[in-house]
């Protein structure tokens, strides 16, 4: 299975799937203040599953491709054909990393995820993108503890996400 149906089996409720639509939305209009929230924070989640996969220094283009290919399943789950070029965005996600460094776009995460369900959603998304390959290295273990922290997730509940995540994704 690959990473994009695997996203696609974690990104379920009214919120995500709002939430992804209107991110989708705002690449091609002007959304609402309220939708415009929404994309925002949609943007964060998507910057939080940037930097899990840019943990060890780089990304590479496969792996962005694989990004991409994880938000359009996430937009699929609305029963929508929308379809959203990410590249844009991945590049920019790139220069804000370049610029401000690993430890500082996290620590802008906090401040966009508005409540605890986006919060837990991107830890959730982010751990996601850390296991596809079933094989967790340290820095991405690291990254994880460090994600969890910045979002206010405490050890006992991101060891329960991090425990769902997996079941989710690898059957236990």
């Amino acid at each position: 299975m690959v990473l994009d149906a695997r996203l696609a089996k974690l990104a379920t409720g009214q919120s995500a799937r709002g939430a992804a639509m209107a991110f989708a939305r705002s690449r091609h209009e002007k959304l609402a203040d309220a939708e415009r929230a929404k994309a925002d924070e949609f943007e964060a989640i998507l910057e939080a599953m940037f930097l899990m996969a840019a943990v060890d220094g780089q990304i590479a283009r496969d792996e962005v491709g694989q990004l991409a290919a994880s938000v359009q399943a996430i937009l699929d789950t609305t029963g929508g054909t929308l379809k959203l070029d990410l590249g844009p965005a991945m590049d920019e996600l790139g220069v804000r990393l370049a610029r401000d460094g690993w430890k500082g776009r996290l620590d802008t995460l906090a401040r966009r995820l508005g409540s605890e369900e986006s919060r837990s959603f991107a830890f959730r998304l982010a751990a996601a993108v850390a296991f596809v390959d079933d094989n967790v290295v340290h820095a991405e273990a690291a990254a994880i503890d460090a994600l969890a922290g910045a979002l206010g997730i405490p050890a006992d509940d991101s060891q329960r996400i991090l425990g769902e995540v997996q079941e989710e994704l690898f059957g236990g």
